[in-house]
């Protein structure tokens, strides 16, 4: 269950975990581990940023790891090479996602393609990686990312992260729940999406209202909409997003485009078509 006003306090006092984190150019592969290698006359860089992972054991909740979409060759990545220096980033779980954007080390990810001349820098986070992605562009939004594309976000939260796993994984999955999504933005009233920073939503209604795990009305949320965020709707469950065929369409697509902000009718026209409102 969601932590009670006094434990999230007591939380807040104390010291925050630390978070170990993986970031690594996966296309081209670079011959040495751990370096940046900027194509010939590449200006744009996309980083994978993965979602929740199933752990067996407590112990290795705070290691970092990739999934399999992640990975060189996956179908994502060869989809994104030939326009883009493709690079992942993984984070132990064992803090909430304020903890993973403030010491989970995309920071410094983010500030090495800078650093290699990447005019670009797209970050593509699936499920809780897109509130990751969203959250850091609006916490830094200096840092240098162009574009964020979120691909079946929680934004509103997901009932399913109400499931009770590791303890060392409950401030995670906490951050994810309705309650915890609501103390969040809560908590970070006034924060909006840069204005120098495109910013597109991929929602899922593979199952009428929801990818399955996650409501459409969550996924792409009144916040998104009164900031005019555009949103791409596709069909596939949820966790098949970033290895489905119509997912890796709409994510690629999402990348090679412009995303400027909609205007307020055209939001209000597609909200109607989507949640019949």
């Amino acid at each position: 269950m969601f932590a009670s006003t006094s434990l999230c306090c007591a939380l807040v006092l104390a010291a925050p975990p630390a978070v170990t984190s993986k970031f690594e150019q996966v296309a081209p592969v670079p011959p040495e581990a751990g370096t940046v290698v900027r194509s010939k006359e590449q200006a744009r860089a996309v980083v994978l940023i993965h979602g929740f992972r199933v752990y067996t054991k407590d112990d290795d909740v705070s290691r970092a790891g990739f999934r399999d979409w992640q990975f060189p060759g996956s179908k994502l990545v060869r989809s994104l090479a030939p326009t883009a220096d493709v690079f992942s980033y993984g984070y132990g779980q064992n803090a909430s996602i304020d903890g993973i954007v403030a010491s989970g080390g995309l920071a410094d990810g983010v500030r090495l393609l800078r650093k290699a001349g990447y005019k670009e820098i797209i970050l593509v986070g699936h499920s809780a990686g897109g509130l990751i992605a969203r959250q850091f562009v609006e916490d830094n939004p200096d840092a240098g990312v162009t574009k964020v594309v979120q691909v079946c976000p929680p934004n509103g939260g997901a009932k399913a992260a109400e499931i009770s796993l590791f303890k060392s994984q409950r401030a995670f999955l906490d951050s994810l729940t309705p309650e915890g999504r609501q103390e969040c933005l809560k908590g970070r009233a006034g924060k909006t999406i840069p204005n120098g920073v495109q910013f597109v939503c991929i929602l899922s209604n593979a199952a009428g209202d929801s990818d399955g795990l996650v409501r459409c009305d969550c996924q792409w949320t009144a916040d998104l909409q009164m900031q005019c965020v555009p949103v791409v709707a596709i069909k596939v469950e949820h966790r098949q997003a970033p290895r489905a065929e119509t997912g890796i369409t709409a994510i690629a697509a999402a990348v090679r485009q412009d995303q400027p902000r909609w205007k307020p009718e055209h939001v209000r026209e597609v909200k109607s078509e989507l949640f019949g409102q």
